[in-house]
């Protein structure tokens, strides 16, 4: 009966009936020289400040990298294209180190025993392992730390049996580190995962059973393996640590190199600067940004001089036939990597930014680039608090440049909720769209904005108000003939000087600036195109003249300059650079004012409003712009007469009791002039601000509650405050109101954490909620 209940018991010892055995793992061989914890898995780039954020990003990734480069001294050249950059262990969370086995990791890296046997080591040295009582409530029993010699005269203390709190079972510990690595692994319960459960356990039967373990060879392997860990790790002794220091020196010297890469990758797409050139060969004057400011850099430093030097002789070994293997990490394939890194760090920033924010505006704008793919960029708009400022600030952050071809509305939707889904951004926290005004965008059925306002009622849609300013233009411009044909000037003098070298130097020399050409996307820059003329028109004509007498010109273009110069010597063409100078610099202003990505939707407004005032004070101005012409043609010996003499007469209406008498009246030129060109031109501007702008009027009107805080009389804070509530009722809380009320007291007084989060509310609405973007460039 005895021995059967032993034999029971070393069954259950050996296998655990109850608990899985051991995991197995492939027979991989044991490196001698194990990697400090220090530089298993950094990435080689230390020094606080510089890369702080990107080494976080790459930490876990380069750490296959580093022994690459460490234990490849020979190769191809480009062998890195091959290996590439490791980086699908980033988002690894770091193991713990503890002392309890039943803590550790299924299978142990090298550099988790490394951990482990520093980690026992402190421990065992400040106390020994505490044993509980077996399963009968029996202490454990002091000749169980003990083996005997072979010889049966000495004690030896069984250091490797230790007890796990966590799952109330008994470890070996070099076998529950190494025994994965064996090609015949030990089955014993104390090598498993779960270990030998207390609940198994008789101390006077353990008398038996534990040398029965230790004369095991797969034990025996295990503890042998354990014991020069020990001994390389803690006493940095035998040739495994002199081999171990000098891969660790060649660790180093790698982190060094690559952080130069790093830093010469981020330095070069700060700036927006091309990495490569015609070829990818070192000491060649075409070989891009990238290797050339590497090539730059190793004059002044002995370690990429050391690495150059390296590579080149690695060059020359290939040439004489030898089969050569060195990883550089210079290849374009690793200098992509570098900058995908980089890439998802920043995104992942702005995604928690935009995350914290909650919610958000989404802007959205295509244009097609020099190889006829139509490239569609997302930006967010967001508010953040910055804690050092201790202020809301308005952001704009690039999400994504989307090739995407499609121009219906209900397809640039879906792909803009796609971009969003991609990146994890929940389509009901929008609070604003801002696009131009094609009926594509635009449209109130079809257009993007109808088809997000679908999705969410509240992503209220305000158009791109410099792409609105630049159409008002635009449309102003083409109001008259005279006009246009002012534009058309403009334009036709920039072309005739620029088509050649000789012409362009004459009118730099005669004139001291340069011209510019129209562009009718960009209405800013018909300031630039304008300036020029008005402020050097005498300087202009010489210049013209200097041509004719000393070029050699085709008819045609001789032609071109005799129109030109006629034109501009019309005291027409002198009252229009008058009066489109004012009107072009003010439109500019408010242009520049509203590109900014720091302002909201009562500032554009009011510039708008602004701006309107202006053009009404100008039109109404005409005496003054007149006379102010008048006296710059003189200065420029040119007849103040404009070149349209009044022959059209207006017949008055006669009534029935009226003689039949013709009676005329005949307006002068003057008069004609400012009726269908000046006011014309005027009268569009002022009514195409009035109209294209009523969307933001309405918006600001809609959330004046929150624009114009602690400016509203009591009697009217319930009839702005109440629609805005039920509107925004997921939002704002119905006691919105009452804070409205006592918005002096919020602004002024130190905010607790309510408070806090009230104006937090009403920051996110004010700035971010309903704010156009800036106009991208195209």
């Amino acid at each position: 009966m005895q021995s059967n209940a032993l034999c029971q018991n070393h069954a259950s010892f050996q296998t655990d009936s109850n608990e899985p055995a051991a995991a197995t793992g492939p027979a991989v061989s044991q490196p001698l020289t194990p990697a400090s914890p220090e530089s298993a898995s950094a990435l080689p780039h230390e020094e606080e400040g510089r890369t702080e954020e990107v080494e976080e990003e790459m930490e876990e990734g380069t750490d296959a990298s580093e022994r690459q480069m460490a234990e490849s001294e020979d190769g191809d050249e480009n062998s890195d294209a091959e290996d590439g950059l490791n980086v699908e262990g980033f988002e690894r969370e770091e193991n713990i180190v503890t002392n309890d086995p039943g803590l550790w990791p299924a299978v142990c890296t090298d550099q988790d025993r490394e951990d482990i046997v520093r980690k026992l080591a402190v421990t065992m040295r400040e106390k020994k392992v505490e044993m509980p009582c077996d399963s009968g409530g029996k202490p454990f029993p002091e000749y169980l730390n003990y083996t005997k010699s072979a010889n049966k005269r000495e004690k030896i203390k069984r250091d490797w049996l230790t007890f796990s709190q966590s799952n109330q079972s008994l470890y070996c510990i070099p076998c529950v580190l190494f025994s994965s690595i064996q090609k015949k692994p030990s089955c014993s319960a104390l090598a498993s995962q779960n270990g030998f459960k207390m609940c198994h356990v008789k101390w006077r039967h353990m008398y038996n059973k534990l040398p029965i373990h230790e004369r095991s060879d797969a034990h025996r392997d295990c503890y042998l393996r354990w014991k020069n860990l020990q001994r390389s790790v803690l006493q940095d002794k035998g040739i495994d640590s002199l081999l171990n220091r000098e891969f660790q020196t060649e660790i180093e010297k790698n982190r060094a190199i690559l952080e130069k890469l790093l830093d010469v990758t981020l330095h070069l797409a700060s700036r927006n600067l091309p990495f490569r050139g015609k070829t990818s060969d070192l000491d060649d004057v075409h070989n891009g940004n990238f290797l050339g400011t590497l090539e730059l850099l190793s004059h002044y430093d002995p370690l990429l001089k050391e690495h150059f030097q390296k590579i080149r002789d690695n060059k020359q070994k290939k040439k004489e036939g030898k089969q050569t293997r060195l990883t550089h990490y210079l290849s374009s394939e690793s200098q992509n990597e570098f900058i995908n890194l980089c890439g998802r760090r920043v995104l992942k920033r702005i995604l928690q930014e935009r995350e914290d924010a909650i919610y958000y505006a989404v802007i959205a704008d295509a244009t097609p680039d020099i190889s006829h793919t139509e490239q569609n960029v997302v930006v967010l708009r967001y508010v953040k608090y910055d804690k050092e400022k201790d202020e809301w600030e308005i952001t704009e952050r690039f999400l994504e440049f989307k090739d995407f071809y499609k121009k219906t509305g209900s397809e640039i939707a879906k792909m803009i909720e796609s971009v969003l889904c991609e990146h994890g951004i929940d389509v009901s926290d929008c609070r604003g769209q801002g696009y131009d005004n094609g009926a594509n965008m635009s449209g109130k059925v079809k257009g993007v904005q109808a088809e997000i306002l679908r999705k969410n009622k509240l992503a209220t849609y305000s158009p791109c108000a410099s792409h609105t300013l630049n159409l008002v233009g635009v449309h102003a411009a083409k109001s008259s003939p005279d006009v246009s044909t002012f534009f058309g000037c403009i334009n036709r003098l920039y072309t005739f000087v620029s088509s050649s070298p000789e012409r362009w130097a004459i009118y730099k020399e005669q004139t001291g600036s340069s011209l510019h050409q129209l562009s009718d996307t960009r209405w800013s820059a018909r300031i630039e195109a304008v300036k020029p003329v008005a402020k050097h028109l005498p300087s202009v004509i010489n210049a013209l003249d200097s041509i004719l007498m000393t070029c050699s010109l085709t008819n045609e273009a001789r032609s071109d300059a005799n129109g030109l110069r006629k034109y501009f010597m019309s005291f027409d063409a002198i009252l229009l650079l008058t009066i489109w100078l004012k009107v072009l610099q003010s439109i500019d202003d408010r242009n520049v004012i509203l590109q900014s990505g720091k302002i909201s939707l009562d500032i554009e407004a009011a510039n708008i409003r602004a701006l309107t005032e202006e053009m009404q004070s100008l039109r109404d101005a005409w005496g003054s712009l007149l006379a102010e012409a008048k006296l710059i043609a003189r200065e420029a010996h040119v007849t103040p007469q404009l070149s349209k003499e009044c022959s059209r007469k207006k017949k008055r209406k006669r009534f029935h009791d009226e003689t039949c008498e013709e009676e005329t009246t005949q307006e002068d030129s003057e008069t004609e002039f400012r009726n269908t060109v000046v006011y014309t031109a005027m009268d569009s501007i002022i009514s195409d601000l009035d109209t294209r702008f009523k969307r933001i009027a309405d918006i600001v009107n809609e959330f004046y509650a929150v624009l114009k805080v602690g400016q509203i009389s009591e009697d009217k804070i319930s009839s702005v405050c109440h629609p805005l509530i039920t509107k925004y009722s997921s939002d704002l809380t119905p006691d919105f109101e009452n804070q409205e009320s006592g918005s002096d007291t919020i602004a002024f007084s130190e905010p607790d954490e309510e408070r806090r989060q009230h104006t937090y509310i009403i920051e996110v609405i004010k700035r971010s909620l309903f704010i156009t973007g800036k106009q991208l460039t195209r």
